[in-house]
């Protein structure tokens, strides 16, 4: 038997194969905006997003400050980390995280990857950066499907920062689901809940280049005509309908919110670089029954 209860920024899960007092900071969306002499040939494809989130470095700054201080566990960074794949702003993040001495696990945002502008479809254009420059912070791990367990709990981790599921990781979040272990499931974009915005969009029945009000100002293509493939909406109706899975963590929009869909708890983290703001995550050891 398991359990989720929500305090504010606390998120606490309760099984009886849990390691109690576990704990790790969820992060999302920090949005550092660093670059140096490296980043003068791409100047043209950064700059609009090279202008925001002026508090972010230090932002960043205090949470890991707060993490080391109260000797949390791990760091779950759901995306969004940097505004445009910039060698400085891996090689800062890649050099902050490791001084902490806290394990952490890294998905890719849409913009930690997207030169604005840039030619090429956004999976393309994903595939090149992960490669090319964000590879430092997947520490050998695949970077668009990984799983690992923490104190008991099974966290998978998996990119939808285009939106939309590859098969492989479909067949990846079956296979994680199969394993009966209780589970969580991070990602950069939440997935489609009834009566939340386009922006809820991974499997979103209504997600189309009709409903795509941010292309033109993002120099990206739009998103496909007739929506979502297949595979997408499959993996949609199989994490909700996990008996194992206790919650999704996702960002993206920069506003924390929680839904309850089909039983299961989505919680989405605020945006790190506007307010400083995260979640932490707490395990909880539940005596099994008849204990």
């Amino acid at each position: 038997m398991s359990t989720i209860a929500i305090d504010g920024s606390v998120v606490s899960l309760r099984h009886h194969a849990f390691t109690d007092g576990w704990r790790a900071f969820i992060l999302s969306d920090s949005h550092l905006a660093l670059d140096d002499e490296r980043g003068g040939p791409y100047r043209q494809y950064s700059q609009r997003m090279a202008g925001g989130y002026k508090p972010a470095q230090a932002h960043w700054e205090q949470t890991l400050a707060r993490a080391v201080a109260e000797k949390v566990d791990h760091l779950f960074l759901l995306g969004d980390m940097s505004s445009f794949p910039s060698e400085a702003a891996v090689a800062y993040l890649s050099r902050t995280l490791q001084d902490t001495g806290i394990a952490y696990s890294y998905i890719a945002g849409n913009h930690d990857w997207h030169y604005e502008g840039m030619p090429g479809s956004e999976i393309a254009l994903r595939d090149e950066w992960c490669r090319r420059r964000l590879a430092p912070l997947y520490q050998g791990r695949q970077p668009l499907m990984h799983a690992e367990t923490h104190g008991g709990l099974r966290v998978v981790l998996i990119d939808n920062s285009v939106y939309e599921i590859l098969p492989a990781q479909r067949d990846f979040f079956r296979a994680q689901a199969a394993l009966g272990q209780p589970l969580i499931l991070l990602v950069h974009v939440p997935l489609y809940v009834p009566g939340r915005s386009i922006f809820f969009g991974c499997g979103h029945p209504q997600w189309c280049a009709a409903t795509d009000p941010y292309w033109q100002i993002e120099g990206r293509e739009p998103w496909p005509e007739n929506g979502h493939n297949a595979c997408t909406y499959e993996f949609h109706r199989e994490v909700f309908a996990t008996p194992e899975l206790l919650a999704i963590f996702a960002g993206h929009i920069h506003k924390p919110s929680l839904d309850l869909h089909c039983g299961k708890a989505q919680i989405v983290v605020p945006g790190l670089a506007a307010a400083g703001e995260f979640m932490e995550l707490r395990l909880c050891r539940e005596p099994a029954a008849g204990q």
